[in-house]
This record gives C-alpha cells, sequence and structure tokens, in this order.
C-alpha cells in the first residue's frame, strides 16, 4: 500500500514539476558526426540523407503547426459558443448557480495558453531541423536556405499566430475580469489560484519536456529521452 501511495505522489510531482536532464553542447563534434572533417565530406551519401530528412522533419512540423493551429481553434470555438448558449438560455439563472459559465471562461482561457505553448514548441522543433539544414547544405546544395530575395517587409507567419493566440488569451481573460465584477471575492481568488496553478504546471511541469543545457543555442546530443 506504502509503495503504490509513494508512486501516486511520484506521478503527481512529476506532472507538476519536469526534472530536466542536462546536457552536454555538441556543436565542436557535429559536423565530425556526417563525416565531414576539417570542412570536407569524407561521406557524401550520408550528408545527402541527413540533409534530406532534415528536410523532411522540417516540412512535418510545419504542417503539425498548421494542423494543431485548426485543431485548438476548434475546440476554442465551440467553447464560445457554449458560453454564449449559456447567456442566452432559459436556464440562465440555474446554470450560473453551478458556475457553468465560469467554468466555460477558464476552459477557454487555458485551451488557449495550451495552444500559444504548442505553437511554440511546434515552432522549436521545426527551427532544429531549419538549423541542420544550414549547418549541412553548403555540403549538397550550396547556401540555399541562407539566401532570401528581399522585396520588402517579410512577415513572420509563425510570430502573426503566436500574437493572434495572446489576442485570445487577453479575450479570455477580459471576460474573466467582467465575470467577477460584483461576485464574491472568494470565488475570484479561488479562480486566480486554481489558474495559477494550472500555468505553472504547464509553463515547469509534465509538458515542458526535459533538454537542458548549459549554453544556448547549442546542439545537444541526447541520450533516449526525447521532447515531443
Amino acid at each position: 500500500m506504502k509503495d503504490k501511495f509513494g508512486y501516486f505522489l511520484k506521478t503527481i510531482w512529476r506532472v507538476i514539476w519536469c526534472k530536466k536532464e542536462e546536457y552536454e553542447p555538441f556543436d565542436d563534434e557535429y559536423l565530425e558526426s556526417f563525416g565531414i572533417k576539417n570542412g570536407k565530406p569524407t561521406d557524401q551519401k550520408k550528408i545527402e540523407k541527413a540533409y534530406t530528412k532534415a528536410w523532411e522533419n522540417r516540412d512535418f512540423e510545419i504542417n503539425k503547426f498548421w494542423t494543431r493551429a485548426l485543431y485548438f481553434w476548434g475546440f476554442i470555438s465551440v467553447i464560445f459558443v457554449g458560453y454564449l448558449e449559456v447567456l442566452t438560455s432559459k436556464e440562465f439563472s440555474k446554470m450560473q448557480e453551478l458556475h457553468i459559465d465560469l467554468y466555460l471562461l477558464i476552459l477557454g482561457l487555458l485551451f488557449s495558453q495550451i495552444w500559444y505553448l504548442s505553437m511554440l514548441g511546434s515552432k522549436a522543433w521545426y527551427e532544429n531541423w531549419e538549423k541542420h539544414i544550414r549547418m549541412l547544405e553548403k555540403y549538397v546544395s550550396g547556401d540555399l536556405i541562407k539566401i532570401v530575395f528581399y522585396k520588402s517587409n517579410i512577415y513572420s507567419v509563425s510570430k502573426l499566430s503566436e500574437i493572434s493566440a495572446i489576442i485570445v488569451m487577453i479575450f479570455w481573460a477580459a471576460l474573466l475580469i467582467q465575470y467577477f465584477c460584483g461576485k464574491s471575492i472568494c470565488i475570484g481568488l479561488a479562480t486566480i489560484l486554481f489558474y495559477a496553478i494550472c500555468t505553472i504546471i504547464l509553463r515547469y511541469g509534465y509538458p515542458s519536456g526535459s533538454y537542458k543545457s548549459k549554453k544556448k543555442n547549442t546542439f545537444i546530443r541526447t541520450r533516449e529521452k526525447y521532447g515531443y
């Protein structure tokens, strides 16, 4: 019984706080791992396979970026429609007693935050593969991805998507503030506490990944653990 309870507590702690495993920087050995020594490739086929795979993985991550966006937009839209249905329902007073409108607002805000963090995670992975392409391309196709045709301001689609998610979060937060006007302070404090706990878990808990390195913006060689 004690073992089961201990395992339960450890599981809860892993959800609340994710232990990050520290890895050493791998920049110096990166090119050598693909058979490139002193700037000269010794295994061209290996480099070309790695280069092609990096492009495939980058395209996969970009495709998933938009697939996940549609997924979250669907959920958020359903929650908002449900919230409007509660407000316009003939049984509004009964639903208000059960705090259904409050639960929907919290759910909308949490889903919007998860959508935002999901975008950051997806962006990190396709930037990872772009970095591989930048490192290997001069040995395969030349500096293609590094050369940009500039015509006018180039807007970042991913950054615009991030701003969209932040706007939606602000929208839900504004509805929550409006809800608390004239309500009990206890309900407001309980909601803030609940949301703060959820935010801490999302930012630093189970979803936050397990990578850690003393040096930023560097390659690391992982073992059997992955950040997905």
